[in-house]
């Protein structure tokens, strides 16, 4: 022991000898400098990760927003700048969701802010062009804002220093930079910049709860989550914390005999500004229907109103008679149970409705129970996500979390009581501990209270080192020295170790693998940028709206939002023009198809449109169709679509790539695609004959299966309403193709066309096999032959429906798709007999008749 403790003692003198003199230099260089120039630096860094790094993957052409809701963002901005609308904002948009159209529930203050600089910009004549040069800076703008105000709440909480290291920790958070990355026109900066803006004014209230000062924070912090409700519906999150924290503390301090009824004012402030904030918004199409605020958010923000009134007047009521604490108590126990059993009996609609609403929390709202499974984002984050995500941090805000416990019970000071409750609820809804409730895309509220915890105590930390060193070097007692010397040095190695883990240890790893996790994570977020697709489905983009007929709604327009039908219960629908038609595509591709094609999509990343099956019926949408194996059931599921093309990709369709999603959509996967064979789930005959596999795999042909087992299996008939009109350049895969030993090329997107197809009859003995087929080469040069085949009728009769016109270019009309596919004449054999037979672009659009004679 004795060695050990003069090993010990000997390696801390050593290094204080060596960096005390550094480090009693550095720190009053720092305080020279000054706090505001090492922000302005974080600032910078800040803005360099979220920019720099992602600057070659936006500025493209076309220019690259993020994939999901992002672009759609994008296509609301656009809209209220260049339709001569501005600054009205549309609350329905007929260009997604076909044929029905959808009511947004995108909140309106996100696209608000952004249109207002671009028109200002612009001298009041926005461009396409002006649009796309500002816009995608607006999120690395948000969210540098918000770690300004990260600093300011850790000033607030424990000092400039804490701020300083509260801003760095946040500025290089992966999951931060990846929701404020250069292109990344979603609200979630808006979301975590504004929600902070309001626990920073109610904490800034809560310390100092006299005065104009109070006052003044509480009414901005109330501003600050009315902003933050109009930037994102789901705000309820810090509507819960709020509420939680004030009643919480109230509470505690009312059975100790303190009455602060300031707390409760505070409270009511906020939340009557916050509802006045969203009252505006309410009618879209009404209050009890709509997608943006219903009576939901009504209910909540008044029932907390309500709830601070009652405490107001009995705790007065009760502490003025000088009423027993555990009296009030019971009170409040039985006026709660009450309300709810008067709430159920005279208003169980509202009752149900409330209980469905936080029993579907984990679902998004959706009414599918898999959504979780099935949406990466709506997964519960889980322990070993959150090392990823936040490395050693997230275990140390722990020990932080412990010392403000400790630190409340002793003090009772509000402050460490709302960043408890802050830090419990952030933890509870992105399903780290408790998997069962939460999501993951809420780990960017988790890392603005996880780089506070971790500010607080790497400052904490070093300051106690620092002064342990310092008396050490004034003193040095006999043995307490040691203890002093050795034990703030194990403070600093392990502050230093578990904030830049797994460095030093991974020195030996090549550069950038040698760094701290925390900062590889940084710059991985930056440079991997944010989600965008292959260049092929841009392309396929531009070639569906530069060659498919115009559906005849105003991309830019202002429409007319349909009102609430209260006979059927349902929005009457939207009245479109009967050129419109609907593209049925992976819902996932949705918004892009309504931002880059100005086209219109029947499902999107919205999860509209992706159909279902209940009780045995079945909801059209896109899952619904690309299962589907029954030719007859799909062609009635894109007739309720209005659908005119259909869009196939290479990921979407393979069976052990996302096509196993799509079962799990429509009926929880209960369908039998797949089944068990020697330990691994295979694909099944189910899977050869759905829509997916028949159009992107078979190109709509007839193929019969090779012998499994010795067992025939059934022919895959052709599709004959279904024509290839477009694929793009590259290929996804090679596979062996399926009608010779050669290889075939994959391509990523597929853009098929549904006609009528045109019906080819004639005569031939009854059993005779008819068989009908045509060279087609694609747009990329790739040729294959499409072929069907009948069976003559006891009539002596056969009859064939074929996709392609023969035409050429000369197939091209007005209102027409302008092929950029062609098939040769078409080759109808008859026994020994063959024919030629021509087949014009009218036959296949209107489905007409074409008799062959003997």
């Amino acid at each position: 022991m004795t060695n050990i403790k003069t090993i010990l003692t000997a390696a801390a003198t050593r290094l204080t000898k060596w960096f005390w003199p550094i480090g009693h230099k550095i720190w009053p260089l720092l305080k020279k400098i000054g706090p505001a120039f090492i922000l302005s630096l974080i600032l910078a860094l800040s803005l360099w990760l979220r920019i720099g790094l992602s600057w070659g993957a936006v500025f493209q052409n076309p220019i690259k927003y993020s994939a999901d809701d992002g672009v759609y963002h994008m296509r609301l901005i656009e809209n209220m700048l260049l339709g001569g609308h501005f600054p009205h904002r549309i609350f329905f948009d007929p260009f997604t969701y076909f044929p029905y159209g959808t009511y947004i529930h995108f909140a309106p203050l996100y696209e608000y802010p952004l249109a207002w600089v671009i028109w200002l910009a612009s001298f009041g004549h926005p461009t396409l062009d002006s649009i796309n040069k500002i816009a995608p800076f607006y999120p690395p703008v948000l969210g540098t804002l918000a770690i300004l105000v990260i600093y300011f709440i850790g000033r607030a909480l424990w000092g400039k220093a804490t701020g300083l290291m509260a801003a760095a920790l946040s500025a290089i958070s992966s999951t931060l930079i990846y929701r404020s990355l250069l292109g990344a026109t979603d609200h979630h900066q808006a979301e975590y910049l504004y929600s902070s803006m309001a626990m920073l004014f109610l904490i800034l209230a809560v310390t100092k709860p006299q005065g104009k000062k109070f006052l003044l924070w509480s009414i901005l912090s109330g501003i600050s989550l009315g902003l933050y409700f109009l930037a994102w519906k789901g705000a309820l999150l810090f509507l819960l914390i709020i509420f939680i924290f004030i009643t919480a503390y109230y509470l505690i301090e009312y059975s100790a005999g303190r009455v602060h009824t300031w707390i409760l004012q505070a409270g009511l402030i906020i939340f009557t500004i916050t509802l006045v904030a969203i009252s505006f918004f309410f009618n879209h199409p009404d209050i009890w229907r709509t997608r943006l605020y219903d009576w939901r958010y009504a209910a909540s923000l008044l029932g907390g109103i309500a709830v601070w009134l009652a405490l107001l007047g009995l705790g007065k009521l009760f502490h003025a008679r000088r009423i027993k604490p555990r009296y009030f108590f019971l009170t409040l126990i039985l006026a709660i149970l009450a309300a709810s059993f008067g709430l159920k009996l005279a208003f169980p609609t509202l009752w149900q409705g409330m209980i469905d609403a936080v029993a579907a929390v984990n679902t998004g709202m959706t009414p599918y129970p898999l959504i979780r499974q099935l949406v990466g984002e709506m997964a519960p984050l889980t322990i070993s996500g959150a090392f990823q995500v936040f490395s050693c941090l997230f275990y140390l805000s722990f020990i932080t979390l412990v010392w403000l416990i400790i630190r409340f019970i002793k003090r009772r000071q509000p402050e460490h009581l709302l960043l408890i409750v802050w830090f419990a609820t952030t933890v509870l809804i992105c399903g780290i501990f408790w998997t069962a409730v939460g999501l993951r895309r809420y780990e960017y509220y988790l890392a603005i209270v996880v780089s506070l915890f971790c500010a607080f105590l790497i400052i904490k930390g070093l300051a106690f080192a620092r002064r342990g060193l310092a008396l050490w070097r004034a003193h040095r007692p006999s043995q307490s020295g040691i203890f002093l010397l050795v034990g703030s040095w194990l403070i600093i190695i392990n502050i230093a170790y578990f904030t830049l883990y797994p460095f030093p240890l991974n020195l030996i790893e090549t550069f950038p693998n040698n760094l701290p996790r925390i900062i590889l994570n940084a710059m991985d977020a930056g440079k991997n940028g944010i989600m965008i697709v292959e260049t092929d489905w841009y392309e396929a983009f531009d070639w569906l709206r530069n060659n498919t007929p115009d559906p005849g709604v105003d991309y830019y327009g202002s429409y007319v939002e349909p009102p609430f039908n209260p006979r059927t219960g349902k929005v009457f629908a939207y009245p479109y023009p009967d050129t419109a038609y609907g593209i049925v595509a992976s819902w996932d591709v949705g918004h892009m198809l309504t931002y880059y094609a100005h086209r219109m999509p029947t499902a999107n990343p919205f999860q509209l449109g992706i159909g279902k099956i209940v009780d045995e019926k079945i909801i059209p949408g896109e899952a619904t169709f690309f299962i589907e194996t029954d030719e007859a059931k799909a062609y009635k599921i894109l007739d309720q679509l209005k659908t005119r093309y259909v869009i196939t990709d290479f990921n979407g369709s393979y069976a052990y790539a996302a096509f196993p999603s799509k079962p799990e959509w429509v009926d929880n996967g209960s369908m039998n695609y797949y089944a068990e064979q020697n330990g691994q789930m295979v694909a099944t005959d189910n899977y050869d004959k759905s829509m997916s596999a028949r159009l992107y795999f078979l190109d709509g042909r007839e193929w019969l299966p090779a012998k499994q087992n010795g067992k025939t299996a059934d022919k895959i008939k052709a599709l004959g309403r279904y024509r290839l009109v477009y694929e793009s350049a590259a290929s996804a895969a090679t596979m062996p193709d399926f009608f010779n030993e050669k290889e075939a090329q994959l391509k990523v997107v597929k853009i098929f066309e549904y006609v009528a197809g045109a019906v080819i009859e004639g005569t031939a003995k009854s059993g005779t096999v008819v068989t009908i087929s045509a060279k087609v080469t694609t747009n990329q040069k790739r040729a294959f032959v499409w072929q069907s085949s009948v069976t003559a009728g006891r009539d002596n009769k056969f009859s064939v429906r074929v996709p392609y016109s023969t035409d050429g270019h000369k197939a091209w009309e007005a209102k027409g798709t302008k092929l950029a596919v062609f098939a040769s004449p078409y080759q109808l054999t008859i026994g020994r007999l063959t024919k030629t037979v021509k087949v014009r672009e009218t036959d296949v659009m209107k489905g007409q008749t074409i008799k062959i004679s003997k």
